[in-house]
């Protein structure tokens, strides 16, 4: 973990990012890249943001506004014209890159059909016009921020110079991973489209199992990697938990540093939640009950006796989130009278075996196959106990919102949920949750096990509520540790 660090200079910050949440997002990164600007200039930092303009954003509800920049982006041999619109994220500086044979989409990368099949030229697209973009601006710049394979191919721009980078010429690069399971794969041959030199062209470069690898590009090429947990930067060095680039990470270990994300308390709190009917705090829990309530009638349940808990699961209905572990020990849940509610999207076959589920135990399953802001939220408030069984987790967000909220996290011993939910220990009263290992179907009962017998303890739960609304997860303590970082690598980079 980067330690905390003056920020008395100003450090000047390009973060580049395929998604900006509240503008486009479609998990983590979004909410990361959102939150993370704001926090920086907290502490003093400059940030610009730049990220795409897509067909979903709502340019008058975020208050954009086209500007006189226009860029001609060099790519696969063509000069391909972008606008540039301007926005605010909450003080920071926003630049939206707008092309609509890029970006005019229904979705960010693709469709029921998979993903888009140029995608390599999109996000090609997205890196050079953010170099084009930072000539245009003229601006100083210390450190590139990139995110996730979409933006990976900018540190190898800026590590290899196949062209002028502008005020990006003698800035260092952080490339952040926020999920290594997504590597921007194309076929070996659109390598050319990226501009890149041959150099990399090879399998000490951007060359993955035949394929070229966006995220491997900048796995080798940036000046640091960072990855969103202490304990996800570790598994990923591992052949288990590296998905194929252990062998990469392993050889940038010395540069590799794992930084938590942070909760936003100013939209995930209890005391002042607009979707909640009744809202509470640490002192007061009072309006849970009503939120308890609105949350079945939510689902359309049948009211449940107050010593019964609601189990819910909030996330997308994969593998990785361990819904089949859920549908598994599902039957042994539902046999001791409780309620499980499941708020998410996912495959049809998740889909129909969750709606299968429910039919065989009508009254005590609720499903919302969607997903819905003001629901996610009336589900931290409403449930007792949040499911997160992932089989790999890099972070994880919800589980910061159920602990603020009092809802107790039962989770799997990987990435961010070790390094955020302490297992509780009724005779100490310590810890703010449940946790299992291995990953299997037993563990999983027997961590539920315990969190019923500590529920049937009304004391020793209100204590557990206690401990985990006390835990802090705010950008706050993550900014600084970016700073810190930031701020290393500009020593470095001028050594």
């Amino acid at each position: 973990m980067v330690q905390d660090t003056q920020v008395d200079t100003p450090l000047n910050i390009f973060l580049v990012s395929s998604e900006v949440s509240p503008l486009a997002q479609t998990g983590g990164l979004g909410q990361v890249c959102g939150s993370l600007p704001p926090a920086l200039a907290g502490l003093g930092l400059k940030v610009t943001a730049v990220m795409p303009l897509y067909r979903s954003v709502d340019r008058q509800a975020h208050g954009l506004r086209p500007t006189s920049l226009g860029l001609s982006v060099p790519l696969a041999g063509w000069r391909i014209a972008s606008r540039v619109w301007r926005g605010d994220l909450d003080g920071c500086p926003l630049y939206l890159l707008a092309n609509e044979d890029m970006f005019g989409r229904a979705a960010l990368y693709g469709g029921s059909q998979g993903d888009y099949p140029d995608n390599a030229l999109r996000f090609t697209f997205l890196c050079r016009g953010a170099v084009e973009l930072a000539r245009a601006l003229g601006q100083p710049v210390d450190v590139v921020h990139v995110h996730d394979w979409q933006t990976a191919l900018l540190p190898a721009y800026m590590a290899t110079r196949p062209f002028d980078l502008g005020p990006l010429q003698d800035a260092a690069s952080l490339l952040t991973i926020h999920n290594l399971a997504f590597q921007g794969r194309f076929r070996r041959d659109l390598f050319r489209v990226t501009g890149l030199p041959a150099s990399l062209d090879t399998m000490a470069g951007a060359e993955l199992w035949g394929d070229v690898s966006f995220l491997k590009a900048g796995l080798v090429s940036a000046d640091a990697l960072s990855t969103v947990s202490p304990s996800y930067a570790q598994e990923i060095q591992t052949p288990a938990g590296g998905m194929g680039l252990d062998g990469v990470l392993r050889t940038r270990e010395k540069d590799l540093y794992g930084i938590l994300n942070g909760a936003d308390y100013a939209v995930w709190s209890p005391e002042n939640d607009p979707h909640l009917p009744a809202t509470y705090s640490a002192a007061d829990l009072s309006g849970r009950t009503l939120c308890r309530q609105g949350l079945l009638e939510a689902f359309e349940l049948p009211p449940a006796p107050e010593d019964t808990p609601i189990l819910g699961f909030v996330g997308r209905l994969t593998e990785q989130k361990g819904l089949s572990l859920i549908l598994m020990a599902a039957p042994a849940m539902l046999a001791r009278g409780l309620r499980l509610l499941v708020l998410g999207t996912g495959a049809p076959w998740s889909e129909q075996a969750l709606m299968d589920l429910a039919r065989g135990h009508p009254g005590r399953v609720g499903l919302k196959l969607t997903y819905s802001e003001p629901l996610a939220h009336l589900m931290q408030g409403g449930c007792d106990i949040m499911l997160m069984p992932s089989s790999f987790e890099p972070c994880g967000l919800n589980q910061m919102y159920a602990m603020r909220y009092g809802a107790a996290p039962l989770v799997h011993a990987t990435g961010g949920l070790k390094d955020t939910v302490t297992p509780f220990d009724p005779a100490s009263g310590q810890g703010t949750g449940f946790v299992f290992a291995p990953y299997a179907v037993v563990p999983l009962l027997a961590a539920l096990e315990q969190a019923l017998g500590v529920w049937a303890q009304p004391r020793q739960w209100r204590r557990l509520m206690a401990n985990a609304m006390a835990q802090d997860f705010s950008w706050g303590v993550s900014a600084r540790a970016y700073a810190a970082l930031y701020r290393r690598l500009k020593t470095r980079k001028r050594a």
